[in-house]
């Protein structure tokens, strides 16, 4: 799985961005997420942006109070040379709509189109391409609502829903109430091949109850088997555990709420890990730089080892 981070995408835009011709004066996204990458590239250069829709109605071109520069263009009419960007290129579908689009409103403007991911055997459906990636392929901008999310294992607590403060981790009732009452995140609207959470055993129910009122769909869920908190301090690696799932089953990626945990996944089960809470993809060819990270940054430790005080003054309480 070619698995793409909003990091990646502006680094890629960034690297790129000579192959745009010097006189392209509008930017023009095809939604949704080709406004994404449209915007970006404008803001980069400086250039006035606009969706499709706006361009077939040859409206007027807004841009709040940026810093213009010197031949910025006012009107679509007045546009020399249009590039038209969508975030990536596969069967071609959006961008000929999109060419279907401005033929009929009749501009006649000198337009290019851009794909910033293209495939291969797509390449040369647009004029200009940023790089090449492959299929199967995923985008951390939409991640959650697409198809191969059925070849996905995915947290819980901190991906789905919140992850419980201290005052509510206390394996009782606020536990209780945080389980019922969780407030969700992003909710997937593709089905997820693989829940696997570190909450227990004894909280199915529960868990189960919240995932069908938010219309999680998923084909399995894994709670680790302990009986309490403790024993789950005491007796198991939640990374271990997460990761000997990960490893045994036929998914391409582990979505997971914590960073420390994601490193220690992929390090155990030998396979690519996206890391939600700093937006990091961790897989077996950077592993070593990761583990040198956690390694070197004391508020790792230091918050690893706060979590484990209050963790036993709560199990005491």
């Amino acid at each position: 799985m070619n698995f793409i981070t909003f990091e990646e995408l502006g680094e890629c835009i960034y690297t790129n961005i000579s192959k745009v011709p010097r006189n392209v004066d509008l930017i023009v996204g095809i939604p949704r997420s080709g406004t994404l990458a449209a915007n970006l590239l404008a803001l980069y250069l400086n250039l006035p942006f606009t969706d499709i829709d706006t361009l077939i109605r040859k409206g007027e071109l807004r841009s709040g109070s940026t810093r213009k520069c010197q031949n910025w263009i006012k009107s679509v009419a007045e546009a020399e040379h249009i590039l038209v960007v969508d975030d990536s290129i596969s069967s071609g579908k959006a961008m000929k709509e999109a060419r279907r689009k401005i033929k009929e409103a009749g501009i006649t403007n000198h337009v290019s189109f851009l794909a910033i991911y293209a495939l291969g055997v797509s390449r040369n459906l647009v004029d200009i391409y940023f790089k090449i990636c492959e299929q199967p392929r995923m985008f951390e901008w939409n991640y959650m609502h697409h198809w191969a999310l059925e070849y996905v294992c995915m947290d819980i607590d901190g991906v789905l829903c919140e992850d419980p403060s201290v005052y509510q981790n206390d394996d009782g009732k606020n536990y209780y109430d945080f389980l019922i009452n969780a407030i969700p995140k992003i909710i997937p609207t593709q089905k997820v091949g693989k829940l696997v959470s570190c909450r227990l055993e004894k909280y199915r129910k529960e868990t189960e109850e919240w995932l069908s009122h938010h219309n999680v769909i998923y084909d399995e869920l894994y709670l680790l088997p302990a009986n309490s908190a403790k024993e789950r301090r005491d007796n198991f690696e939640q990374a271990k555990f997460k990761a000997d799932i990960y490893k045994k089953s036929n998914c391409v990626l582990f979505i997971e709420s914590n960073y420390e945990q994601a490193v220690k996944i992929c390090e155990y089960s030998g396979k690519q890990v996206f890391s939600v809470s700093n937006k990091k993809l961790i897989n077996p060819d950077n592993l070593i730089d990761h583990i040198k990270i956690i390694h070197n940054d004391f508020r790792i430790t230091l918050k690893r080892t706060i979590k484990k005080i209050l963790g036993k003054i709560n199990y005491v309480k």
